[in-house]
């Protein structure tokens, strides 16, 4: 009983091996049945004690009993094994997962703070170049109010001096209307009114009434052309050059585009300072100016003749090889400004002088 209760104890504690071995139905043999090995244990030891027995025949051989300590197989060991190992590789998965998914927002999180960063840049862009447009906007509003300013200015400048010239107009008709005036009061003693009257002699008139009366027509007439001739009077201005400007062909330009020349180009010196092409230029280009008359006196300073004939400018080549008191003949050179606009060479040319314009002084 001792060894089967140490034996029974050893078999709870172990986990038996059942893989490849059938398993006993239960009921099929009783958990305190001997089995064939221990009956022989127990014969042997019965047969010792009390002499030899009686052989009995040999029993049936069964299938081993399952364990009575309930233990689990290998089988389901290795299962659990495994369940518990996909359970970890699941949690492990996941965990993995959740990471990935923890960056993924993150990554998401910093591409907004990104975007709402550039689009904070990009609105500070905006409102400087807001800012900078309007401020030009006011210095180009500036601009035209201070042209506008200095167009007026010139306006009332030009009215002034235009009222001005008026007044010296007036003041000077009213000074030949007193003199007229005057000669009426005091008389016409000492003029000579013979063509008047139609007579060749000259007849003196004197202040007698009796003699004026005879003449009244004479008289009358002649008082209308001095009338006349007081009218058209010339006063100290008129030796002057015209100073306002009228465009030849006006056209609508902007308020930054000069409206009248700069007085620069009334400066002779200027003019000294151009090339030949550009006196040309000015001399064909604007004519009935001021203009026109400097550039024609700095191409005579520079040796060129203008021909009234051809209205071409002609400067000597080489000395004339005929030369007589109405004309020379020799190489000269000419300005082409109809064809080519250059400087051409016309050999064995006749100048007549009758053709040569020298009415203007240098």
């Amino acid at each position: 009983k001792e060894k089967r209760s140490s034996k029974s104890s050893t078999a709870s504690s172990m986990i038996p091996l059942t893989i490849g071995r059938a398993k006993a139905k239960k009921g099929s043999i009783p958990s305190n049945e001997a089995t064939p090995t221990k009956i022989g244990r127990a014969n042997s030891t019965a047969s010792s004690s009390s002499g030899p027995a009686p052989i009995a025949p040999a029993p049936t051989p069964k299938a081993p009993a399952a364990p009575a300590g309930g233990g689990a197989s290998m089988a389901a060991v290795l299962k659990r094994e495994s369940e518990e190992r996909q359970k970890a590789a699941l949690q492990a998965q996941q965990q993995e997962q959740a990471r990935q998914a923890e960056l993924l927002r993150q990554q998401q999180l910093k591409q907004q703070q990104e975007a709402q960063r550039l689009q904070q840049q990009q609105e500070v862009l905006r409102q400087q170049q807001q800012q900078a447009a309007q401020a030009e906007a006011l210095k180009r509003q500036q601009a035209q109010q201070l042209l506008e300013q200095q167009r007026q200015q010139q306006a009332v400048q030009q009215d002034a001096a235009a009222k001005q010239k008026l007044l010296q107009q007036q003041a000077t008709r009213q000074q030949a209307q007193a003199q007229q005036q005057n000669v009426l009061n005091v008389g016409l003693s000492g003029l000579s009114l013979g063509n008047a009257v139609g007579s060749n002699a000259p007849t003196a008139i004197s202040a007698g009434p009796s003699q004026l009366a005879g003449g009244k027509d004479a008289t009358e007439r002649y008082l209308s052309a001095l009338n006349d001739s007081f009218m058209q009077i010339p006063t100290g201005a008129d030796n002057e050059r015209q100073k306002s400007y009228t465009p030849r062909n006006p056209y609508p330009c902007p308020s930054c585009y000069p409206s009248v020349p700069s007085p620069i180009f009334d400066n002779p010196a200027v003019f000294e300072k151009l090339g030949t092409d550009a006196l040309f230029f000015i001399f064909y280009y604007a004519q009935g100016t001021h203009q026109q008359y400097l550039a024609a006196k700095e191409l005579k300073k520079q040796s060129w003749r203008y021909h009234k004939k051809y209205m071409t400018w002609f400067q000597r080549h080489e000395e004339p090889t005929v030369t007589t008191d109405e004309y020379e003949q020799g190489t000269y050179i000419y300005f082409d400004y109809e064809t080519g606009w250059g400087q051409r060479i016309k050999q064995d040319f006749r100048f007549e002088y009758s053709f040569l314009e020298d009415s203007l002084s240098v």
